[in-house]
């Protein structure tokens, strides 16, 4: 909402997980008053019919909302390469960015595989997002479990993030690490020590009648 405000950002586009492409809708209106366009082949038909065979719906609507399952598909790719420019060698725009801001939710499934621990290796959905970030001036990953326990799919997801700092295989550089990487602890934000007051613990006894021991015996048979 701050980059629309400022006018640092026009064109948006949320790409998630297909069932939540209703939730983010609902929550931008609700949260932010912000009227996003689900982009699937059911938009796409009806934009067709109101706009014409060639329309593409990423080029009418400004703020869309894309499922990566379908942005997979052979219809969606051709609609991206209607608007998305060359890129040089280097994964570099050639031209102006067509979008402004990418966000995207539940960002560990793009995570490459990393078999054996040793290399990454590309999914589809790798590949998708690859293909798209140079075309982003900015960029919003957002997941609750950003590291699968590998190294070099970790740094590969940095790199879709941040390829100017990180660099898939290669361990990231403790002064780049320290520009971006923002770790509260609570020693750091207790004030005084009373948001987080020391902690007392104590038994309490509870009965433990017949009829639910009867009721765990018959679980415990039936596992």
């Amino acid at each position: 909402q701050e980059l629309l405000l400022r006018h640092r950002a026009r064109r948006v586009m949320v790409v998630c997980p297909a069932g939540l492409t209703i939730k983010w809708r609902d929550e931008m209106a609700e949260k932010f008053g912000l009227d996003f366009t689900i982009v699937n082949s059911e938009q796409c038909a009806t934009l067709r019919r109101t706009h014409g065979s060639a329309a593409n719906p990423f080029r009418v609507y400004p703020l869309v909302i894309a499922s990566l399952p379908w942005l997979r598909s052979p219809r969606a790719q051709r609609l991206l390469d209607e608007v998305l420019p060359p890129v040089d060698p280097h994964g570099v725009a050639a031209e102006r960015r067509e979008f402004d801001l990418l966000i995207l939710d539940e960002a560990h499934h793009v995570a490459p595989a990393a078999p054996r621990r040793r290399y990454a290796v590309d999914s589809q959905q790798t590949k998708l997002l690859r293909r798209m970030v140079p075309h982003f001036e900015h960029r919003l990953f957002l997941t609750a479990t950003p590291h699968n326990g590998y190294q070099e799919s970790f740094t590969a997801l940095l790199e879709l993030l941040d390829d100017q700092r990180f660099a898939r295989g290669v361990e990231p550089d403790k002064a780049a690490r320290r520009e971006v990487v923002v770790r509260r602890l609570k020693r750091d934000i207790d004030e005084a020590g009373l948001r987080f007051p020391p902690r007392s613990t104590e038994p309490i006894e509870v009965t433990y009648p017949d009829a639910e021991r009867e009721v765990h015996a018959l679980l415990e048979r039936f596992a």
